[in-house]
């Protein structure tokens, strides 16, 4: 084909610059694909491993509980060996000690009680409408000398837990049992004692709350045979037994996870593809765990956004590619310019809706969030914008931030997608606003050859006390309304220099307070003015100013920030008279609101790091728990939960041999809203920020909030962490009106 225009050096160097560009977008694309790709992996192993330790850590607890049970009543059980018929009475009281014991027992060595013949075991068997029924179980039929609970107790002298089996005559149903041998005060065996757990409990920790809808877990023997698997309802039998044979399967192939904690095995089955976490319980029984997560969901947002992205990268190509299509082809006939202008136009409405729906408009943690009043607004000022702002809750705290990316357009729009996204990724697991705000840079530096960058504001408000940590990257200064500038250190802009420190600022919003920020497309709001330059060509532009903001956030009137915003818009829009708009304009108003509700119960108690004064604090859980009308299954949840927190101050708040105090307040709301509120003046920690415990460590050597912060994020609706004056407070909530619901 022959060329009817060749293009001059000019345009040839223009295009080679439209190319280059391209490409620079494709290698951003790519690496904020790759990065995402790589942050989300290492997320599974974290959220899998926390699983894994979650529920070992409940499983290990409730068969705690049932050691403990038997070894504290040895001694009422020594103390009665004089007379064979008190073993009812005593079998009886201990199986009423715990809901999940299926029955209690004793077996005497053959002839022990001779008035009582060869055989004599009691059995002390929980009903399903809880009554206790007692029986002598022992016979010919049943000798009991001759189970594996009774020679393998003996034989080793210790407490031993049995694999799960089905036992007819005494529990008549699946169970595990623990058993330790008995001696008299003369050292002698007397026989062996033992309770015995329902497996419905196992199921129940097995089945509840996974990390994704399809993800399930599988508990094994030490031998590798199924002790819990998934409901058929849920997941297959078929599927469930393919796992069970690539776990067992040594063939197979495998790696450890990174943290070292679990085995990692990678699988295709019924056309899905996935990952199996696989780990070894600590101690007795010797039981294994494994969840098992499908890739489809661990990478849907990924995919969800690749699509997005790939819808912007379509239309920045279509532009690029009508661009080199008129300097090949040269001028046009007016008609076909106009049928590829409204082509252009259609994709550009598209990528500004893809653009909109990345911003918070319905923000799901917002909803019914009482403490905090937002309002975001971004009118770009072409169909595609590079202004951002975003905004969630999380563990009681708002996050929040604002940003302009250098430059217009497709660019500065595929820049402010993917820095929405990593904001939001990031501040999901940080809420230190100068980290968030380095890791932001980090990946803004990363393969930046086009040497863009991004001024922005990030901000953290811990919604019960108005506490606001804050972190400014070169963005215009905030208002606190109605007049004064919030007091900020500029930092640089992110993108420029990987290695720069970011520095947090902090301050404590009053109730009643309003945030305002805003992009430089306000106070660089231009309108045209009627007075030329001296030669009388040049037309002069007047700018809206910073003074006009002040002067408008001065006037407001707290009608709310909807309000506010909306007052501002219109100012600008009757200030620039119709000129068109030549930048982004973003406001974002945070209005500070904290519900002041009537409180029906305020207690508090003080205790020393002294775990023996647990006691006190359960009989003062025990207490509260029945002014509150709290009753099973719930009460003891919470009162675990808040056990477990006040456990972890005990331990490691304080240095060894250091006294400290630990107050705890105990406040219910009129809407049946419960806070615990844990305060010390130990060590400063955050807990919400703890990583999941490494198990392989001693307890004196693991961070606070390893496996204890686990098991309360399970129990608790909500936890909240602030430094207060010197002082930890760690606040727990649970929201007692939704367990009323039918």
């Amino acid at each position: 084909m022959k060329w009817k225009y060749l293009p001059s050096l000019q345009q040839r160097r223009g295009l080679l610059i439209i190319i280059t560009a391209a490409l620079l977008l494709e290698m951003l694309s790519g690496a904020q694909y790759y990065l995402t790709h790589q942050l989300m992996e290492g997320e599974l192993e974290k959220r899998a491993e926390n699983e894994l330790t979650m529920k070992a850590i409940l499983i290990k607890s409730n068969l705690n509980d049932a050691e403990e049970i038997l070894n504290y009543n040895m001694w009422d059980i020594q103390a009665n060996l004089g007379m064979p018929d008190s073993a009812y009475a005593v079998m009886r009281r201990m199986a009423t000690l715990n809901p999940r014991i299926r029955g209690v027992f004793i077996g005497f060595e053959p002839y022990y009680y001779p008035q009582k013949g060869k055989w004599y075991e009691v059995y002390a068997r929980q009903t399903a409408s809880n009554r206790v029924e007692t029986a002598q179980i022992g016979g010919p039929e049943h000798d009991y000398t001759q189970l594996l609970f009774y020679t393998k107790a003996l034989e080793k002298q210790s407490g031993q837990w049995a694999d799960p089996y089905f036992d007819k005559d005494g529990a008549q149903g699946l169970v595990t049992t623990f058993s330790r041998p008995v001696y008299d005060r003369d050292g002698r065996t007397v026989g062996v004692t033992g309770v015995d757990l329902s497996l419905k409990w196992l199921t129940d920790t097995i089945d509840r709350r996974h990390i994704y809808h399809s993800s399930f877990l599988l508990l094994l023997t030490e031998d590798g045979l199924p002790v819990i698997q998934p409901s058929e309802e849920r997941i297959s039998k078929g599927t469930s037994d393919y796992i069970i044979r690539l776990i067992n399967d040594s063939t197979v192939e495998r790696s450890m996870s990174l943290s070292g904690r679990s085995e990692v095995i990678h699988f295709k089955a019924d056309g899905r593809n996935g990952t199996v976490f696989h780990a070894n319980m600590k101690g007795q029984p010797h039981w294994q765990l494994a969840v098992v997560c499908y890739d489809d969901e661990v990478y849907a947002s990924l995919s969800e956004l690749r699509v997005m992205m790939a819808l912007l990268m379509l239309v920045a190509f279509a532009l690029l590619l009508y661009m080199v299509w008129r300097f090949a082809r040269g001028e046009k006939k007016l008609e076909q310019k106009t049928l590829e202008q409204e082509r252009i136009d259609g994709e550009l409405r598209i990528a500004s809706d893809i653009q909109r729906h990345l911003l918070p408009e319905d923000e799901p943690s917002l909803a019914g969030v009482s403490d905090v009043e937002v309002e975001g607004r971004l009118i770009p000022a072409k169909a595609v914008g590079g202004d951002l702002y975003n905004a969630f809750v999380r563990d009681g705290k708002l996050f929040f931030c604002i940003g302009d990316v250098s430059g217009k357009g497709i660019p500065a729009a595929l820049i402010m997608a993917i820095t929405q996204t990593l904001f939001r990724h990031i501040a999901l697991r940080e809420d230190n606003p100068a980290r968030i705000m380095e890791q932001l840079n980090v990946s803004a530096c990363r393969n930046n050859k086009a040497n863009v960058f991004i001024t922005m504001f990030v901000g953290v408000l811990n919604l019960p006390t108005g506490h606001l940590r804050y972190c400014n990257a070169g963005h215009d200064v905030p208002i606190l309304v109605p007049d004064s500038e919030l007091d900020v250190k500029a930092n640089l802009p992110i993108g420029l220099f990987g290695d720069f420190c970011y520095e947090q600022q902090e301050m404590t919003m009053k109730p009643g307070d309003t945030l305002f920020l805003y992009t430089d497309g306000l106070t660089e709001a231009m309108k045209p003015v009627s007075r030329r330059a001296k030669d009388g060509k040049a037309c002069r532009h007047e700018l809206f100013g910073r003074e006009r903001v002040l002067r408008l956030t001065a006037g407001y009137a707290a009608d709310g920030v909807k309000a506010l915003v909306d007052n501002i818009i219109a100012a600008v829009q009757r200030f620039a008279d119709g000129t068109e708009q030549s930048d982004d304009l973003t406001l974002l108003a945070i209005s500070y609101t904290p519900r002041e509700e009537q409180l029906i119960l305020d207690e508090t108690l003080t205790l020393t790091n002294d775990v023996r004064e647990v006691a006190l604090l359960s009989t003062f859980v025990k207490d509260v728990m029945a002014r509150l009308d709290i009753g099973k299954p719930l009460a003891p949840k919470l009162r675990l939960a808040l056990e477990e927190a006040v456990v972890n101050v005990m331990e490691y708040a304080y240095p060894a041999g250091t006294k400290g105090s630990i107050d705890i307040r105990v406040a219910c709301t009129a809407s049946r809203l419960l806070k615990f509120v844990i305060t010390d003046a130990g060590i400063s920690f955050n807990p919400t920020e703890a990583t999941a415990a490494d198990t392989t460590l001693s307890a004196e050597e693991r961070p606070v909030g390893g496996l204890g912060i686990l098991l309360v994020r399970e129990l608790m609706d909500s936890i909240n962490y602030e430094r207060t004056d010197g002082k930890n407070v760690l606040t727990l909530t649970h929201q007692l009106a939704k367990d009323m619901r039918p």
